[in-house]
């Protein structure tokens, strides 16, 4: 049964390219492995800044044994109270970089990638979209996403999201212990991950009040209060009880300066299309009656107003629902019209990906050097103290754990004040060096920097490697 429609209605659909649980498993399955090549595209470099420092601090946890609480990695921020929002993510990258090094972890991101396509799929398909529809949708939907797809914790969010809805649409038909459970287990481990398990109470609660509003699902009223009670519960059973929640409101106030925590903006069409698209899914779920759909889709609206990092939740979340509306009988007619010239539109298509993938397969896992000096690190004399730029620390607190950073991503340990200061600092390179770099011994920024033309005219610095990601200085010994 689907959930706000009948089966009859589903049988009633022309055959063409089957939909939904009457298509054979294999086009589904096809529908699916033709997302391996996008999943390994967005493997093939790092250009985030958060995975380098979370790999190393997940090695510190398996060594210590313990979560760390104080800053272990800065100069400027030494000693000061740390609350790690995903230690459960570190560790797991931690554990796969000591056994495969960046390539592993860009491969087991990768795996998790190609999870999320396939419950986008597996949604779908219970909706009753058809197998040749979502993946004609998903194509252009991943190559929009791929940006999202980082090597952070973020994609155990895409993933228990979709999860979440999963067991909620099992529930609200026929409830029982076992999704109670299997919530339970989902938002436990999810807290402990990443620390957005706030996002799937929202959910949940969502889901509770749309359930009863509607006469023919007041009766499961009970079993989602008491999911929503688990929930909660659930999202205690952290290192930091509820402390981990007032720590995201920390993060946000502190990342105003990093653009996926900024409200949205409606003139970037990269917000705006997902934003519509998700107003036309929640129109779509609503006449359907498709209760944790309306849920979901009503939190990641208000969540991608409120900051555009949700803005890929909430498209992954309208997927499957447009998907479905898509899988209409004219457009299925069309498709079985055109069944050879889209197969080989879309066998081009994946041919082209897996080109792309192979001639970049080499690299895989490399952070990307167009943003990080992979050498000029190297280069850095140990134990140096080290003055550097904002995207640059996390590689270094990963390659070079015995040199001392002034900054890095961490933007709730340094708070926004000090973030921007470093930052105008090194844009402008004004004011007194000595002053301003007292305690550093290197200085590794963009040679374009204010900071780095200031630090070629002064003679207590020499300038080590110039690269065209960053240039390295080094204090002359005695001044």
């Amino acid at each position: 049964m689907v959930e706000g429609r009948s089966a009859e209605a589903v049988r009633d659909r022309p055959a063409g390219p089957a939909v939904g649980r009457l298509a054979p498993t294999k086009y589904w399955l096809l529908a699916w492995l033709a997302f391996l090549p996008i999943a390994l595209a967005r493997a093939e470099n790092f250009s985030e800044s958060d995975t380098f420092w979370q790999i190393r601090t997940g090695i510190l946890t398996l060594e210590a044994g313990k979560i760390p609480t104080v800053d272990p990695f800065s100069w400027t921020a030494a000693g000061e109270p740390w609350t790690l929002n995903s230690w459960g993510f570190n560790v797991l990258l931690a554990g796969v970089y000591n056994f495969g090094g960046l390539p592993g972890v860009a491969l087991i991101c990768a795996v998790i990638v190609l999870a999320i396509f396939g419950l986008v799929l597996l949604l779908a398909r219970n909706l009753g979209a058809s197998a040749a529809v979502a993946g004609w949708l998903l194509f252009p939907a991943s190559l929009v996403l791929i940006i999202w797809f980082s090597a952070r914790p973020h994609l155990v969010d895409y993933l228990a999201v979709l999860v979440l809805i999963t067991i909620l649409r099992r529930m609200l038909d026929a409830p029982s212990l076992r999704q109670l459970c299997a919530l339970a287990l989902l938002i436990t481990v999810w807290v402990n991950v990443h620390a957005a398990s706030l996002l799937g109470v929202a959910i949940v609660g969502g889901t509770l009040v749309l359930a009863g509003l509607q006469r023919n699902t007041r009766r499961r009223v009970g079993w989602l209060s008491g999911a929503l009670v688990l929930a909660l519960l659930c999202s205690l059973a952290n290192p930091y009880g509820i402390g981990i929640f007032s720590q995201t409101t920390q993060v946000k106030a502190a990342s105003t300066v990093i653009t996926e925590w900024q409200p949205l903006n409606l003139a970037d069409p990269r917000q705006l299309v997902p934003f519509a698209l998700g107003l036309v899914a929640l129109v779509i779920a609503a006449r359907r009656r498709e209760i944790v759909f309306s849920a979901a889709l009503v939190v990641s609206l208000a969540g991608s107003v409120a900051a555009m990092r949700i803005i890929p939740i909430l498209l992954l979340v309208s997927l499957p629902i447009l998907m479905s509306a898509a899988s209409h009988p004219v457009v299925l007619r069309y498709f079985e019209s055109r069944r050879r010239m889209l197969a080989q539109c879309g066998s081009l298509a994946v041919a082209a990906v897996i080109v792309l993938v192979a001639i970049n397969l080499p690299g895989v896992g490399r952070p990307d050097p167009a943003i990080y000096p992979t050498e000029a690190i190297r280069a850095i004399p140990d134990g140096c103290t080290l003055f550097n730029d904002y995207l640059v620390g996390g590689l270094v607190i990963l390659q070079r754990p015995d040199v001392r950073v002034s900054l890095d991503s961490r933007n709730d340990l340094y708070g926004a004040d000090r973030v921007n200061n470093f930052m105008r600092f090194i844009e402008k390179g004004d004011g007194d060096l000595s002053e301003r770099l007292s305690g550093a011994d290197c200085v590794l920024v963009p040679p374009s920097s204010g900071l780095a033309r200031s630090l070629r005219a002064d003679p207590h610095w020499k300038l080590e490697t110039d690269e065209s990601a960053a240039a390295l200085f080094v204090r002359v010994p005695g001044t």
